[in-house]
């Protein structure tokens, strides 16, 4: 009996050192380079290139009346000279198709060359300190809407043109009483996206590849017509093949030229990933700085680069069960001993100086794709992902405590996440105990994995009144609102049977010079509907008649005679939402009609 017991313990150990030699080969070959996806150093042309402020993923918001300032880099155009004041020119041309034909011009105001004020890092990065900003006066008739933008100007014998497409939008009026929608984790992709261990349904992407869920969503968000929208990263995959991330980016760059509000952008893991281009630089290079601030009304945002990770821990690599980077959850990185917010990668030292700098703001809100607090204070956006106890990987990446604690010293009063694609709320007492940082994590755009699941497609929709939060979730002050019927916060939802829209508007059969449409809402929340714009036959002096709405203002169609453009606001009591998605809702219905009086 003690030989056997001898022998069975010999061979606990042989198969133990065994194990322990495939484990580490295991975990060797996971952390290897090898299988990476090609890195590549060769970008398509850049979109972002002399107008670097404002663009149309920082765009800039202004009023009628107002001052616009641009920023241009003029470095390595040649002889470009010092161009005075009179030789600055500014054009903006509205994104709505139907008042393409409307152009205002743009007053020079004021010229100098200094710092970005809106690139933080852009002096360390690009080796040059100085960038021209002018300011122009916005015409006091500019219609409220979101704007192309043209810069020209005279410089050194020659011109320099550029733009930026959806960069301004004309605001209706400056005050803390305001709406916003956030977006995150839109992760648009191709089809066939699975592999073994990432599940990704080819739900509402077509066979062309284009993302139809996308394009949806954004009819949604156009028909509420926020103010501004946040989009809290992720907006590809850009992990399941060589060389599809510049792929997706394109793609989502052409729907987001269909959104008719502007748009600020922040980026995620998933769109610095390195994969044929590297995602960061085409970030910078198309949509605009990976960090930066903006005001509205008294109120301050923030939005944060939570990904910051070297090259080598953003690369894609194939090790034939998953496909990923080494690294994929958040970080951010402080300045080195004794530099300023100026070195490169110092974020946190730059947002310690900017919170405090607009400590006195009505409300400080703060924006990012990984969020530090959520769910339940376990920050799981930050920390590794441990599996069994065994291995752990994702990250575990440095920046959450000191997140929380600037939050907690100078008072900010909401950080809106994403990342984990679900809904999360939680919060964190100001350090002086006279307030509290609330924490939201939200769910998706995209349809996921598919099939049954704790979350559906949604968004959050943001009231501001007198400068303070007063609504961000949709029945149970954490859920998102959705887009499809059939979702129902804290129930488990079948994604591939989701496919009404939970708001939409039809164009009906007006009679005459008139118009009409049919605007409906499955959410089971009232709903305010700014985005509704239809066209009549009439004279621009003409007075109308409006049922089921709210006429906000008439704009005359340029190149149509007699026609007039009439935006109006539709209110919608609470629908009846469906209890899955093949068992449809009673939706809240209202027919609009509008004609000359």
């Amino acid at each position: 009996m003690g030989r056997f017991a001898r022998m069975a313990a010999k061979l606990v150990v042989v198969l133990a050192l065994v194990g322990l030699a495939l484990l580490g080969v295991t975990l060797g070959f996971l952390h290897s380079p090898f299988f990476r996806y090609p890195t590549g150093d060769e970008l398509p042309p850049a979109r972002v290139n002399e107008l670097i402020w404002p663009t149309i993923g920082c765009p800039a918001l202004v009023y009628p009346g107002g001052v616009l300032e641009v920023e241009l880099d003029l470095d390595g155009l040649g002889g470009s000279g010092d161009p005075g004041l009179e030789a600055w020119e500014a054009t903006i041309t509205p994104v709505r198709e139907e008042l393409s034909g409307i152009s205002y011009s743009l007053e020079p105001r004021d010229v100098r060359r200094g710092p970005s004020r809106r690139w933080p890092y852009r002096g360390v990065q690009e080796g040059s300190e100085e960038v021209w900003s002018v300011a122009f006066l916005v015409p006091a008739d500019a219609v409220p809407e979101l704007y192309d933008l043209r810069v020209e100007v005279e410089a050194g014998g020659g011109k320099v043109s550029d733009g930026q497409p959806h960069a301004v939008a004309v605001m209706e009026d400056e005050d803390d009483d305001f709406t916003f929608i956030t977006l995150s984790d839109i992760h648009v992709h191709e089809r066939d996206n699975s592999s073994l261990l990432s599940r990704q349904t080819n739900r509402g992407i077509s066979d062309a590849g284009e993302p139809l869920f996308f394009y949806q969503a954004i009819e949604q968000v156009n028909l509420i017509r926020p103010d501004f929208v946040l989009v809290l990263g992720d907006f590809i995959r850009g992990q399941r093949r060589p060389g599809e991330l510049e792929r997706e980016y394109e793609r989502f760059y052409q729907a987001l030229l269909e959104l008719e509000v502007p748009a600020f952008l922040l980026p995620g893991n998933h769109d610095q990933y390195i994969n044929g281009i590297d995602g960061a630089r085409w970030f910078e290079e198309n949509l605009g700085p990976l960090y930066y601030s903006f005001d509205v009304g008294g109120c301050h945002f923030t939005c944060l680069d939570s990904y910051q990770w070297p090259e080598d821990d953003r690369v894609v690599m194939n090790k034939l069960f998953f496909m990923e980077p080494r690294k994929w959850q958040g970080q951010l990185l402080d300045a080195p001993a004794g530099e300023g917010y100026s070195a490169p990668g110092a974020q946190l030292s730059w947002l310690e100086e900017d919170l405090a700098s607009h400590a006195d703001a009505t409300a400080r809100i703060v924006s990012m794709h990984h969020d530090p607090f959520t769910p339940e204070g376990k920050g799981f956006s930050f920390i590794n992902v441990n599996y069994w106890g065994i291995y752990h990987t994702g990250g575990g990446g440095g920046g959450r405590q000191e997140l929380l604690d600037l939050f907690a010293r100078f008072r900010v009063d909401h950080v809106f996440g994403g990342h984990l694609h679900t809904d999360a709320v939680g919060s964190l007492s100001w350090r002086d105990g006279e307030g509290k940082t609330v924490y939201s994590c939200q769910t998706c755009v995209y349809f996921d994995e598919g099939g049954w699941s704790d979350h559906y497609p949604g968004y959050r929709l943001v009231r501001v009144e007198d400068g303070r939060i007063v609504s961000f979730s949709y029945l149970d002050g954490t859920a998102s609102y959705p887009f499809y019927d059939g979702s129902l916060p804290g129930a488990e939802v079948d994604l591939d049977l989701l496919e009404r829209p939970a708001l939409w508007a039809e164009e009906g059969e007006g009679e005459g010079a008139g118009a009409e449409a049919v605007v409906g809402s499955f959410l089971a929340v009232p709903v305010e509907l700014r985005g509704l714009a239809v066209e009549v036959q009439a004279s621009p002096e003409a007075r109308y008649e409006v049922e089921g709405a709210e006429l906000v203002r008439a704009v005359p169609v340029p190149g149509e005679a007699d026609t007039v453009l009439l935006y109006l606001k539709v209110s919608l009591e609470a629908g009846i939402p469906g209890e899955a998605g093949d068992r449809p809702g009673v939706p809240a219905l209202k027919t609009v009609a509008a004609r000359p009086a």
